[in-house]
């Protein structure tokens, strides 16, 4: 075959982003290559706390090698940043299924006890607090988890006024009743993770839905 023959069969071969033999484009793979690298980066954080999510462990655990990782993320920093992003999404996705018509305050406060306890009480949300806490003493500005603090805070409020804005309730009430489900959920989160045993939170759930509730229809100091 002439060279001629050569260039005008090339010339018809097709160009796809795909890779050959694979059937995925290029950001096909490269999209799944982050998903496994932050899925890993989260397991480690809530497993071994954020200091201890060494890049090498999260290349472990992924399955991608550092030099992998360096491509899609570039360093560390970034790689959290993607852990939040998550994590967020994630946790607003959840709370805007914590939904429900029916209009006895019981029902409701039901609701959003089991619905927040199926979102802290998931890898994300530990990871989440992890890096919190890990940078707990930075100003704003170097804290990569401080806008996303502030959004968790108006999610929750937003869920909060979706189940009891139209009941006539003190700031009183409502700030103590969020203090007490947050601060319970999330101590139940830790527990989970720091016993080395399989702990039942049936009743702690059932206790601190009965707290809730007493403390949404006991009147408030501000009300006198």
């Amino acid at each position: 075959m002439s060279s001629k023959g050569r260039r005008s069969s090339n010339a018809k071969r097709p160009q796809s982003g795909k890779a050959r033999g694979t059937g995925r484009t290029h950001a096909e793979r490269s999209s799944e290559t982050r998903e496994k690298v932050v899925q890993a980066a989260i397991r480690c954080i809530a497993d071994y706390g954020y200091q201890q999510a060494t890049v090498t462990r999260i290349a472990d655990l992924s399955g991608v090698s550092w030099g992998g990782i360096q491509y899609q993320f570039g360093n560390k920093a970034t790689i959290i940043q993607a852990v939040l992003d998550h994590a967020l999404d994630e946790f607003v996705m959840g709370v805007q299924g914590i939904s429900t018509h029916d209009d006895q305050l019981e029902t409701r406060v039901r609701v959003l006890v089991e619905g927040a306890w199926r979102l802290v009480n998931r890898p994300g949300f530990l990871a989440f607090l992890e890096i919190v806490l890990g940078h707990r003493h930075e100003p704003p500005k170097r804290n990569p988890a401080w806008r996303y603090t502030a959004r968790v805070s108006k999610v929750m409020i937003a869920v909060w006024d979706h189940l009891f804005g139209n009941l006539e309730l003190s700031d009183e009430q409502v700030q103590t009743a969020r203090r007490v489900t947050f601060s319970t959920l999330s101590g139940m989160a830790v527990e989970s993770v720091v016993r080395t045993d399989s702990p039942s939170f049936e009743r702690p759930l059932e206790v601190l839905q009965e707290n809730v509730l007493r403390l949404l229809r006991e009147p408030s100091s501000s009300k006198d």
